[in-house]
Order: C-alpha cells, then sequence, then structure tokens
C-alpha cells in the first residue's frame, strides 16, 4: 500500500493515508451535493478544489498575522497538558485527525520536542462521520508504539483544529469504545479530544471556548500538506487492510502554504511569556444551538447547520450553502468574519441574524428539493 503524499516533513508528521491520487477524479460542489443528498456518504467522493482569489489571499494572510502569537499561546498550554497526561517512562502519541487536525499536531510535536524536552511521535489518520475512526490506521499506530514499549493506549492523544456542534467527538467517542471492546489490549484509550477552539463546549481540552478564526481554515489542501480531505469508498481501489484514501494536488505545489503557517506559528515559541493552563470551563452545549436552529428554520436533518467559524467557511468552500446566520452579537468590523463576508458576496449568500450562543457564525446548507 503507498501513502499519500504530503508536502509535510515526515519528521512532522507520518500521514497514514492511502493515495488514491491516480483513481479518484474531483467532483463538481454541485454534482457532490446532489449525490449527498440523495444519499451518498460525502466520504466517497473528492471534492474539487480552487485556488483562492488574491484578495481572499491577503484575508488569510491577514489572518495568520493577527492570530499566530495566540495560536502559539494555546499550543503551548495544550502541549503541557499532554505531557503531564503521560505516563511516566513513557512518551505522547499525537494522532491528528486528518485534515484540519495535521498542523495543530505538527505544532504540538515542536513544542513537545523542543521545549518541553520530550520525545514525541505524531501520526495523522482518518475518522469519517458514521463511518468510523480507520482502525487499521490504529493498529499500525499500536504495533509502532505500544508493542515497542514506547507508550501505553492512555499515552495516545487525538488532535483536532476546532470543533462544530460536535459529531466528530460523538464518533471519537464511539470508535474509541469499540476498540477497547474488541480487544482489551486498548483497554486505556481514551477519546479527550485536544482542540484550540472548541465553541461546541463539548472537550475541556482546548486553547478557547471562543468562536475563534484558525487561518487553516481558511483554505483548503494549500495550507493542508497539498492533501484532500480523507476519503473513505469501497469501490475504489481498497483492500481489507488498507488505510482511508487521500489525494495529493500537485496542481498546487506553486502556491502551497502549509509549512509557511506551521513555521509562522513555529517562530512564536521562542518568544512567548506567561503560558497559560489549557480551558477547562465548559458552557452551553453546541448541539442545543443546533436544534434551536432546526426548530426556528424548520430543517429535518441537523447535518445541514453548521455552527462555527471553521465548519461555516467549509459550507461556503465546498457544499451548496442556503444562508449564513451571523450572531446578533457579532460586529460586521470582526476581522475573523471578513472572509466569510467575502465569500458571501461571491457566492450570493444571504446572511440573516440569529441568538447563536457561543459561536460568531452558522452556515446552512441548501436543501435541493425545497423551493426556499
Amino acid at each position: 500500500m503507498q501513502l499519500v503524499k504530503t508536502s509535510y516533513d515526515q519528521n512532522d508528521v507520518i500521514v497514514l493515508l492511502k493515495d488514491l491520487t491516480s483513481v479518484m477524479q474531483p467532483m463538481s460542489v454541485d454534482d457532490r451535493e446532489r449525490l449527498i443528498q440523495s444519499g451518498a456518504h460525502y466520504s466517497s467522493m473528492l471534492p474539487k478544489e480552487e485556488l483562492p482569489t488574491a484578495e481572499y489571499l491577503e484575508l488569510y494572510k491577514t489572518a495568520v498575522t493577527r492570530h499566530s502569537q495566540q495560536i502559539a499561546q494555546m499550543i503551548a498550554a495544550l502541549a503541557g497538558s499532554i505531557t503531564k497526561s503521560t505516563s511516566k517512562n513513557h512518551h505522547p502519541v499525537i494522532v491528528s485527525l486528518a485534515r484540519a487536525g495535521i498542523p495543530i499536531g505538527i505544532l504540538l510535536k515542536r513544542f513537545i520536542s523542543r521545549y518541553l524536552n520530550c520525545t514525541c511521535s505524531h501520526y495523522a489518520i482518518s475518522i469519517v462521520r458514521g463511518k468510523g475512526i480507520d482502525n487499521n490506521a490504529m493498529e499500525y499506530i499500536y504495533s509502532k508504539e505500544i508493542d515497542t514499549g514506547n507508550a501505553t493506549p492512555a499515552d495516545i492523544f487525538f488532535v483536532d483544529g476546532w470543533t462544530g456542534k460536535g459529531a466528530i467527538h460523538d464518533q471519537l467517542v464511539d470508535a474509541v469504545n469499540l476498540l477497547i471492546a474488541k480487544d482489551v489490549k486498548w483497554y486505556g484509550l481514551h477519546s479527550d479530544l485536544y482542540v484550540l477552539a472548541d465553541p461546541a463546549n463539548i472537550t475541556s481540552h482546548c486553547g478557547t471556548h471562543s468562536d475563534l478564526l484558525l487561518p487553516t481554515a481558511c483554505l483548503n489542501s494549500i495550507v493542508s500538506g497539498l492533501i484532500s480531505r480523507s476519503i473513505l469508498n469501497e469501490y475504489v481501489d481498497v483492500n481489507a487492510g488498507d488505510f482511508h484514501g487521500a489525494v495529493y494536488f500537485s496542481e498546487f505545489e506553486s502556491k502551497d502554504m502549509s509549512n509557511a503557517f506551521i513555521n509562522d506559528v513555529s517562530s512564536q515559541f521562542a518568544v512567548l511569556s506567561d503560558i497559560v493552563e489549557a480551558k477547562s470551563h465548559l458552557g452551553e452545549a453546541g448541539i442545543s444551538v443546533v436544534r434551536r436552529i432546526c426548530d426556528s428554520y424548520d430543517i429535518s436533518d441537523y447535518f445541514k447547520v453548521k455552527p462555527g467559524i471553521g465548519e461555516t467557511t467549509r459550507v461556503l468552500l465546498r457544499r451548496i450553502p442556503w444562508a449564513v446566520l451571523l450572531s446578533d452579537k457579532a460586529e460586521e468590523s470582526d476581522p475573523d468574519l471578513q472572509h466569510i463576508f467575502a465569500l458571501c458576496k461571491s457566492k450570493g449568500v444571504k446572511i440573516l441574524p440569529y441568538d447563536l450562543g457561543s459561536y460568531k457564525v452558522c452556515g446552512i446548507i441548501k436543501e435541493l428539493n425545497s423551493d426556499v
């Protein structure tokens, strides 16, 4: 099995995704949306990606400049929490959830290795809503880290970029429970999720519970190692022991900014002053906000409601949006929302005020058989 190529250094991360570059063809947003709403699973298709406009790219660069120090601070806090939770005489094993978790995992590994003087392994694997975690990838990690005595199952730490309404977190909880139920060797594995931003209020391991713009949420593969989101398609060159797959976008190599982002944030590590602890207080659960939205707009499928800056950006880039809800407490001058406004303007998407609790924005996917 050939692993997918990425633009990341293997010293930063080992990406456990099978290379499907030669067998998967990108699908337009319209065609993909029709298939999803006809019952096809989103993970079975490759979304078509396009390069951002010069104007949009400037918004991304501004976000990096504005948030790199804050992100570094949060990485340091999470890294400290991880190392404190690692069992004696073992090292932490970061398992980032592809693809949004990968840059966060890389930054955590760099901080732990360079500033906490601790060996740290980092793997990236796939987890798919409604399908589960890549068990073959988990078995690989077990053979490399636990069988060798480097770590115990309790020393595995799952990492993602942000939370939306918590669907992936729920999937992770189910996956971990199934692994332990299937084989006692996984006893001690925990489903705690480490993220930078947790507006859904579902994890006590985060940098902030605010709906913070993470610059990597603004763009697709050109800040994610030039790989697609993970693909799970049983009809496309996948054997029983294979990992979930992904595609490498070689055509974007000249525009890749994946490592530039990592380096921009890493450069802030050396100048950090006080390192605060990771946030632990949990407020209103995001799923309650989603249910209110569904009731307000008569939405039967709550998976069409995507709260938070990161998820709203994904809706605008990869789905067909019906509307974007804007928190009634948000300000139009908020720099974290400018890329959202730019995407709404370019795509003709309406913006509606709404009480969103911890979230600043929420994307709603259009029901294709609706006249609304």
